[in-house]
């Protein structure tokens, strides 16, 4: 394994003409993501002289990509720094998100703020219905918008990041081997971006969300299947492919349940959206969807069929923590439903099972996602703003 190229939070600035493009998309990502919003700051967070913050800020300007918001004179002597906006010129970044039961598109801006969304029901499962919808979906958008600086792609696994395909997830309708990334270039003629949609959901949290104010987390999407992205040290791990984790693959028992996968006792037969509405509509004789199950957690059988399953995963989120040492583990797709005292059971059980002494330090964190449920999909558009605070877009 290897981590991705991009340093979410150890990018600084280097004075160096080597560098100009890679400091001018740290600049962007200074703005964007709301840690400076002047001169003087972007040079104390990047550790770039001024004169060169002055240039760099003065080429986007005449990008229009940024422009310098009115000087207000403060309460103390002297004048407010100049704000720095981004220019309603600016291009937008479409996302795109693919998963089982539907896909779904969105249109964002630099701050990853939410233009519009849509959203098309998987109701007829082959290859040609996908490429249809996903090509509907992204024409929808650029009614919308004109100025796209790329398209982001966020889809179930497994892929092969680096050619852009969707290899041969389980339970797919029989779709595999598909060049999305190189269909969608050759359509539009724009950068194609692509990832999975949980490594997408940790880059879009790390940037813009709750996993700010961590070094190292894992993102768990809990829905039919049970995936993760997973960030240490400054970036996503997978391996030179592409290819990431597939924790809900992790057994939790050799003697188990039979996974499509072909192993026996995978998490997600237990822990799954899937499993636990099955059980209890075994148990009840009701047909409920997840939220539903959420919503009657205080039913006794519903209670216990819950707690049950996530005694598994929790199970094997001890695992996972004995192995990575998170700081922290943020539980995200359907997930989001759960009543928070859940997430506190989940929390306590991995602390007190966990390896490393559970001190303030290293007591690892159980918490919801940002962004909700909608973290995979605007993490889709976020695969696009990587590439910009990287310097790998816009700056020749």
């Amino acid at each position: 394994m290897r981590w991705r190229t991009e340093r979410m939070d150890r990018g600084k600035g280097i004075n160096n003409g080597d560098l100009k493009r890679r400091n001018r998309g740290l600049a962007l990502k200074l703005i964007a993501t709301g840690e400076s919003n002047t001169r003087t700051g972007i040079a104390r967070a990047s550790r770039l002289t001024k004169m060169s913050v002055s240039n760099i800020i003065d080429e986007l300007i005449q990008k229009d990509l940024i422009v310098e918001g009115e000087q207000e004179r403060g309460e103390q002597q002297g004048r407010r720094p100049l704000s720095l906006e981004f220019s309603p010129k600016a291009p937008k970044m479409i996302g795109v998100l693919i998963n089982r039961e539907y896909c779904a598109a969105v249109l964002c801006d630099f701050h990853l703020n939410v233009i519009r969304t849509e959203r098309r029901e998987m109701d007829y499962h082959e290859k040609g219905w996908l490429l249809e919808n996903i090509y509907g979906l992204i024409d929808s958008m650029l009614e919308v918008e004109k100025n796209i600086l790329g398209i982001g792609v966020a889809s179930i696994g497994p892929l092969d990041v680096v050619r852009g395909m969707i290899l041969r997830p389980p339970r797919f309708y029989g779709i595999r081997d598909l060049p999305l990334a190189s269909l969608l270039k050759e359509r539009y003629g724009l950068p194609v971006f692509m990832d999975h949609q949980y490594n997408s959901a940790a880059r879009a949290e790390k940037l813009f969300g709750c996993g700010k104010e961590f070094s190292s987390f894992i993102f768990v999407g809990i829905t039919n299947g049970i995936g993760a992205g997973i960030y240490l040290d400054g970036g996503i791990l997978q391996n030179r492919a592409g290819l990431g984790s597939e924790l809900g693959h992790i057994s939790v028992d050799y003697q188990g349940n039979l996974c499509d996968c072909g192993s026996r006792g995978c998490v997600e037969t237990y822990a799954g959206t899937n499993a636990i509405v099955s059980r209890v509509e075994a148990a009840t004789g009701k047909k409920m969807t997840f939220a539903e199950c959420c919503a009657h957690s205080h039913e006794a059988v519903i209670r216990r069929i819950l707690t049950e399953a996530l005694e598994k995963l929790s199970i094997c989120l001890v695992s996972v923590s004995n192995l990575l040492n998170p700081e922290a583990i943020i539980l995200g797709h359907e997930s989001v439903k759960l009543p928070e005292e859940f997430l506190k059971e989940m929390e306590s059980y991995i602390n007190r099972y966990k390896l490393s002494e559970d001190s303030g330090e290293s007591h690892i964190k159980l918490q919801k996602p940002y962004f909700g449920e909608d973290s995979q999909l605007v993490g889709a558009a976020c695969n696009v703003l990587a590439q910009a605070f990287e310097g790998k877009l816009l700056f020749e």
